[in-house]
Order: C-alpha cells, then sequence, then structure tokens
C-alpha cells in the first residue's frame, strides 16, 4: 500500500540460511515535502512508513501452496518484541490479545510504552479495540511450524551510516494487515532520505528462525561481542556470571555489608563459587543500588560508604573478582543537589515544564516545589546538550580511571529516549546513539583491562550496537508473581513468571542481537516464596536460554540446606555445560524444548496445572524441528532433571518445573 510521503523499494538480500526462505529487504525514504532549507517540517507523531498485507508478505516469501491455504484459513500466534527490557517479550496464542494496563498509576507505562503519540491513521481507527496487536523490532506470525518474520534492520544500517528510527508494529488480526511506523518526532528529513528498512523472511523450524536472525544481526562472531571475551566462562559462545547485591539486601547497603558479602563469598560453597571461580573462571561482583549519594548524584554516601568507592573497586579486584557498579546515568531525582544546580539540564516539555521519566516511590517527592510532575516521579537529561555530554563523559572516566570499575551496569537507559522538546532541537534516537556511544566508548581502561557494559531498562532498537550485553525481562523476585500488578495486567512488573516468558521469548535473541542477561538465579531458603521446583526452573532457563547467569543470595547466611541444594544446580549445569536449546510452544505456558545437537529434549510447564503429552507426540516434535527421524518405540529418554511423573509412554509435568532427558535409541 503506497504511503504518502514515502517512497518504498523492495530487494532480495544474497543471504541463505537452512530452513528459511529468501529474505526479502523494504526500504523506506522521504518523499514528501520540504521548505525553503530543503529539509521537511520537525515530525510532530509517529510516521507511518509502510502498510502491508500479511498474507502478500507471505506469499512474496514463499510458494508452498499447503502453508499459504492453512495461513489463509487460520489465525496465528503473533510475538511482539518489546519495546525495551521490561515489556513483555513473547507469543499471544490465536485470537488472543494483550490485556490493557489499567488506568491507576498511568505513570508506570513509561516503563514499556513506545514513546511519541500514535499516527493520526492508527488513532481514528482502532487506537482502543482490542483487535489492534503492537510489537517493536521484531515480530513474527507464526502457523505451526512456520514463522513469518519482520525485523527492522535499521539498526545495521546505523553500524556503518547515520543511525535510523526505532520501529513500531501495529497488527491488526481482522484485516490481516501489519504496519509500520517509526519514532523521529522532531527529525528534519531531506529528500529521498532513508527512513526505515525492513527485513522480511519465513522460517520453518525454531532454529532457523534463530539462524536467520542470526544472519541478519552478526551473531556470536560479531565484532561487538568480542570486548566481553574477559568475562566468558565458556569455550564456544560468550557466557558470563556473576554476583549482586540487589536482590537479598535491595537498596540497603553498607560498606560494612558489601565487604561482609566479599570476605564471605568465597568460603562458602555457593553458586559462582561451585561452577566458576573454583574453575578459574571470571566472576563478576556488582554493587548494585543503594551506594549513591541520590538518584543523579554519583557520589559515594559518605554515611554508608565512608571509605568511598576506589577502595571498595580495589578491595574486590584484590579477591580475584571483577569490579561491578550499578548507575542510571540519565535520570535524576528533582530534590538532589545536582538536579537543583543543573534545572537547565533536565528534559523539558512544549511548555517548558520536566519531562517525567517514570514513578519511584524512593526518587521522587510526593509534592511541592521539589516535584514539578506527578507524585514521586523522577526525570532525566537532556541528552542533545553538549554540557550534559560532557558532564556523563567526565563521570564515566571516574567511575572507570579513578574508581576502577570494569563492569558497569547501566540502567533506566530508556530514559534517553523520551520524547521531549531538546534544547537542540532534533529527535530523541539522534541524541541517544550519540549518548551511548560516548558513555561506553571506553573498552579498555587506562592500565589496559579491559571493561564491559550490561544494559538494563534499554530500549532495544536503538541500544543494539552498543550494549550487545543486555537485559532482556523485567525484573526477577523471590516470588512467583506480583499479584497487584498482575491484576493490574501491568506487563512490565517484576516477579518470577514475567521474567521467565521474557526469558522465553527473547532466547532466539541470544547470541545474535545481545548477550542476553535473564536476571538472576535464586538458590536460598530465607526471604523466598519460591519453591525448590521454582528456583530450579529459574536457574535451569537462564542457563539453557540465555547467556548470563547472576546470583544475589547473601553469602553470610549460606547454610547447609543450600550447599546441598546448589551443589544439584551445579550438578545440572555440568551435565547440560555447551548445549543450545530451541523450544516450541504446544500450548499457552507449556513448551517442549530441545536441544540443537539432538541430544536432549524435555518440557517447560508454566502454568498452574501438570501438563500430560505422550511419548510419541514428543519424539513428533523432537523429528520435524531438528530434521531427525527417531523411532519412539525404540527411543529411551533418560532422566537428567526430573519433574514429571512417568506413566509407560505418557509424560505430566508438574505445575512450574522443567524436565530434561537425555535421548538414546535402542538397538533394535
Amino acid at each position: 500500500m503506497k504511503i504518502s510521503g514515502v517512497v518504498e523499494s523492495a530487494s532480495v538480500l544474497p543471504v541463505q540460511v537452512d530452513g528459511c526462505s529468501q529474505f526479502m529487504q523494504y526500504s523506506y525514504r522521504y518523499d514528501g515535502p520540504v521548505g525553503n532549507t530543503s529539509e521537511s517540517s520537525p515530525d510532530r507523531r509517529n510516521r507511518i512508513v509502510s502498510m502491508h498485507d500479511i498474507q502478500e508478505l507471505l506469499r512474496q516469501c514463499t510458494d508452498d501452496p499447503e502453508l499459504i491455504s492453512y495461513s489463509k484459513n487460520h489465525d496465528f500466534y503473533f510475538y511482539g518484541g518489546g519495546w525495551q527490557s521490561w515489556g513483555f517479550g513473547g507469543e499471544l496464542a490465536p485470537g488472543e490479545y494483550p490485556k490493557n494496563f489499567g488506568p491507576l498509576l498511568s505513570g508506570l507505562k513509561t516503563y514499556f510504552m513506545f514513546p511519541g503519540r500514535w499516527p493520526d491513521a492508527i488513532n481514528n481507527k482502532k487506537t482502543m479495540d482490542k483487535t489492534v496487536l503492537k510489537g517493536q523490532f521484531i515480530i513474527y506470525f507464526r502457523w505451526k511450524e512456520t514463522y513469518l518474520v519482520l525485523a527492522s534492520t535499521a539498526p545495521i544500517v546505523g553500524m556503518e551510516a547515520e543511525v535510523l528510527p526505532p520501529v513500531q508494529f501495529y497488527v491488526d488480526r481482522e484485516s490481516r494487515s501489519v504496519c509500520a511506523t517509526i519514532y523521529a518526532d522532531g527529525k528534519r528529513w531531506k529528500p529521498f532520505e532513508l527512513m526505515s528498512q525492513i527485513t522480511v523472511f519465513t522460517a520453518s523450524t525454531y532454529f532457523a528462525l534463530k539462524d536467520g536472525i542470526r544472519k541478519l544481526f552478526g551473531g556470536i562472531d560479531d565484532k561487538r561481542f568480542s570486548f566481553l571475551s574477559f568475562l566468558n566462562t565458556d569455550t564456544k559462545q560468550i557466557k558470563c556470571a556473576g554476583w549482586e547485591s540487589w536482590y537479598n539486601h535491595y537498596s540497603n547497603i553498607t560498606e560494612e555489608l558489601i565487604l561482609a558479602d566479599l570476605d564471605t563469598i568465597d568460603k562458602t560453597e555457593n553458586l559462582i563459587t561451585q561452577a566458576y571461580t573454583s574453575k578459574k573462571l571470571p566472576a563478576v561482583f556488582q554493587i548494585d543500588d543503594g551506594w549513591e549519594k541520590a538518584l543523579g548524584q554519583w557520589q559515594a554516601d559518605p554515611q554508608k560508604f565512608p571509605s568511598g568507592m576506589q577502595v571498595l573497586a580495589q578491595k574486590i579486584e584484590e579477591k580475584g573478582y571483577i569490579p561491578g557498579l550499578w548507575i542510571a546515568p540519565f535520570i535524576v531525582d528533582y530534590r538532589s543537589d545536582f538536579a537543583q544546580q543543573h534545572k537547565d539540564w533536565i528534559l523539558r516539555d512544549e511548555r517548558r515544564k520536566p519531562v517525567p521519566a517514570g514513578l519511584n516511590a524512593k526518587w521522587g517527592a510526593r509534592w511541592g516545589k521539589h516535584q514539578p510532575s506527578k507524585a514521586h516521579s523522577f526525570f532525566c537529561l537532556d541528552l542533545s546538550r553538549d554540557d550534559v555530554l560532557d558532564y556523563l563523559d567526565r563521570l564515566m572516566e571516574i567511575i572507570i580511571e579513578e574508581w576502577g570499575f570494569r563492569y558497569l551496569k547501566l540502567d533506566f537507559m530508556y530514559a534517553g529516549m523520551l520524547n521531549g522538546k531538546f534544547a537542540e532541537g532534533g529527535a530523541a534516537y539522534q541524541w541517544y546513539d550519540r549518548a551511548i556511544k560516548k558513555i561506553t566508548r571506553r573498552w579498555v581502561n587506562a592500565r589496559g583491562e579491559s571493561v564491559a557494559y550490561l544494559g538494563c531498562g534499554v530500549p532495544f532498537e536503538p541500544s543494539f550496537t552498543s550494549l550487545p550485553l543486555s537485559r532482556i525481562g523485567p525484573d526477577t523476585k523471590h516470588e512467583w508473581d506480583d499479584r497487584f500488578f498482575e491484576k493490574l495486567h501491568y506487563p512490565a512488573r517484576p516477579g518470577a513468571r514475567p521474567n521467565l516468558l521474557s526469558t522465553l521469548g527473547h532466547a532466539f535473541w541470544d547470541q545474535s542481537i545481545f548477550i542476553n542477561d535473564p536476571d538472576v538465579v535464586f538458590l536460598r531458603t530465607t526471604n523466598i516464596s519460591l519453591s525448590d521446583g521454582e528456583k530450579e526452573l529459574i536457574a535451569l532457563v537462564n542457563k539453557l536460554f540465555a547467556s548470563q547467569i547472576m546470583h544475589s543470595d547473601d553469602p553470610v547466611d549460606f547454610n547447609i540446606n543450600e550447599k546441598e541444594f546448589t551443589e544439584k544446580i551445579s550438578a545440572y549445569y555440568e551435565a547440560l555445560d555447551g548445549q543450545e536449546f530451541g523450544l516450541k510452544t504446544v500450548e499457552p505456558d507449556m513448551h517442549v524444548i530441545f536441544s540443537r545437537n539432538g541430544k536432549f529434549c524435555g518440557f517447560i510447564n508454566m502454568s498452574e496445572k501438570p501438563f500430560t503429552m505422550d511419548k510419541e507426540e514428543l519424539i513428533k516434535n523432537i523429528n520435524y524441528q531438528l530434521g531427525l527421524s527417531l523411532n519412539a518405540e525404540t527411543v529411551e529418554l533418560k532422566p537428567v532433571v526430573e519433574n514429571c511423573l512417568n506413566a509407560g509412554d505418557l509424560f505430566t509435568s508438574e505445575r512450574h518445573s522443567i524436565s530434561v532427558f537425555e535421548i538414546t535409541e535402542e538397538a533394535e
């Protein structure tokens, strides 16, 4: 469909991937009016660049008449990648729609919603209609085993040329149409300037999908990942590990407490000791939120950390760990001395009011002269200002060169993409790209030691090139779900369940787009409501479907029960080490899992009830996904991780569990 002001061109990419169709690349260039300066007026809302019929896209990628006929008569599974780390990333079943987040605490929408205003054509049609599905960066439609993928490959262009704006897709289940929009508010377009680039292909299996994405976005051979090699705990892929202070102490940390944890961590048989440092593998020791004077005032709180951060980093290094530090460089508490001294550095809207970046009771006043927006709002810096960038660059220099930290968790990064009236004009995506490239430019410190950055709360598409190690799900929690936010249908809520869903949903991105960080595993017995089966599920999903194992249990309180459970998890890790796993959703919350080499298979049951599958159906799924010809009658499934009841050829998996079997074939 022709879009006013946009010219489309299409070409076939010279890319071949087993199990994938041809890769069709659609490019969209500006073809609208310009003013006296040979540029367009600034964009004022998200701009539509393309509108396609889903069936027509499928026909362009495949000539399989059976698939085309089936897709025409059946609804699809829909996958939306999510705007940033904490949004939902997973499949919606045929006929399923996301549940709307209620109006209560509407300021929380900042955490997961694509920024900018919807285009008029979308706004006037079905903005509140539940048949509109949304996804960002990468989406797919799935019929049975076949995926039709749409990926914004603008970041690939951005690696070699000017960065392009991020993409949001709107999908109408009823009309079978997909509309692509770009967030470029404030951008002035030149005639025939490239606005967006979208690649479309089909994949016949899960690993074909993963390989297709890897081919497009670089994969493990990409030079973006090579900087992380000093963290690597694996011989084939980039895998990282470490300990952090957040999920047991949260912000209630002190120098005394951190040093006690540091002193104890290598004296107990915790997960990091058993699986990594005892094997001479590198591990991070990260100080999380709570060390700073105030949000945005990145100096050690003298009451809590009297010796300062340089001393702590040195002691961490002396213990053999890589010193890590949490920081949220783009956001500020309006009450802080820093914010009061630099009010002109805070991003403003058209009415010159500070733009709120989110809600947090600890980071914003409820009302009064230090709260210029909704209660408990915090704010973001105007990244278009050179003095702000100079400040951020100097801050990173202090943390890396003077204090000595070499693993920096950069949090709440989405704030750099918020819409506002920038001091220097232009669009948020341009200033964000400039800023993250500036603050992550030190991959080696002055002593020649490597430095790594972990992105968190990152807008996925704009961060892809500069933050290759990133969180890909909402915060986990020491309980299965947050019942209050679950009832509100809040997609960015903390909890084990929403975290696991996003880890599984983004698994095909791992080692391709990002080195996926799924957040932490829990093995402790106190200050936790998760069952052993749920802890086991988290630990193994993180191991098999992502690439960083972070631990946060208190080593000082380590006990004999934790030792036995940790030994069990460590044994699982060793048995499954080096395996690459895929998955297929067979029912909502129920997945069949399988290793690429065909040695392992199993189940993940995220539902509230047991699930039963017969052996023949399981083997049928494995054969199709891996191109094998296993005979269900002669195959033996040897338990490695067993949370299934086996009655003959029927396997019933327990709720909130994972089961893994080694596949062996008996001689006939």
